[in-house]
């Protein structure tokens, strides 16, 4: 019989991530990525999952920035992906609107950062880009997109998530929303390629305390379960283990079997495993303290 650690990475297998670049229309002052030149070209990315779909069953890539919509090409290639049967789902900020772009919306999901209501949201991404991305979220459910908001929780607006969410289900249709807890100073100060800290005030990291409410009683990322090693392409052409991840498994040229047997060494940890089991995205020492928030 598999083990669950098994099992689980069968799953992710289907599903791709790739991060075509790093720049951004928007100045976030939370942001904790390094604003770097390396961009993906389409010919690369259709290349790469051209084998990925040759040894093994592709269902879903994800993509994500930086801006997405800020590459030319980027409908064009969605609309290929769409083509070849292939869910694309986009993280976006949701500030550029290339919608009417992209064929079969029933076969897209578009993931909208929203960090909380307008004046929160503008204080970090700037004035205005809270209304563009809610209005970007009502095109995309009136065409037909799936949708899902990925909100970033600081201790300034983890008590207004209950206000936040009723906003957000008054004025758009039925929604998920995912949160993603600010990233804790040990990640931030410890990480190698995405050390940068940010502004604080205003946004400070939550306390323990909020943190295991939040991981107890919402849907976040990454999940408690910590299952969520996958094949992820960056614009530098490094693949690595998981969307945070900094300790590559190999290169875009590399055999995907070879890539796919790298993954498969590095997973370890608690439940559904990690592939950076000495980081763990910075929360490890948590889920040691707190074992219960597993469960």
């Amino acid at each position: 019989m598999k083990s669950p650690i098994d099992l689980q990475l069968e799953k992710v297998l289907h599903h791709l991530y790739i991060n075509p670049l790093e720049k951004c229309n928007i100045k976030c002052k939370i942001c904790y990525t390094r604003k770097t030149d390396p961009i993906l070209s389409e010919e690369a990315i259709l290349e790469f999952i051209d084998r990925y779909q040759k040894a093994y069953e592709l269902q879903t890539v994800t993509f994500c920035g930086g801006e997405v919509f800020a590459l030319k090409y980027f409908p064009h290639l969605v609309n290929i992906l769409i083509q070849r049967g292939i869910f694309v789902q986009t993280i976006t900020n949701g500030t550029i609107d290339r919608l009417t772009e992209i064929e079969n919306p029933n076969l897209n999901k578009m993931i909208v950062s929203i960090d909380g209501l307008e004046k929160y949201h503008d204080e970090n991404r700037g004035l205005g880009n809270f209304k563009k991305s809610m209005d970007f979220l009502k095109k995309a459910q009136k065409k037909g997109f799936h949708t899902e908001i990925f909100s970033i929780i600081t201790h300034q607006n983890y008590p207004l998530i209950d206000q936040f969410e009723k906003y957000m289900n008054q004025h758009l249709d039925q929604i998920e929303v995912t949160y993603h807890p600010r990233k804790p100073p040990e990640y931030l100060l410890h990480h190698p390629i995405s050390n940068i800290k940010g502004t604080v005030e205003g946004f400070d990291f939550l306390s323990e305390e909020e943190l295991i409410e939040i991981t107890r009683t919402r849907r976040v990322f990454p999940p408690k379960e910590l299952g969520c090693y996958q094949v992820a392409l960056a614009s530098t052409g490094k693949i690595y283990g998981c969307c945070e991840g900094f300790r590559p498994i190999g290169m875009i040229d590399d055999k995907i079997e070879n890539i796919f047997e790298a993954l498969k060494k590095r997973i370890g940890g608690p439940c559904l495993g990690c592939s950076q089991t000495e980081f763990m995205c910075g929360i490890k020492k948590l889920y040691e303290k707190h074992p219960a928030i597993l469960n």
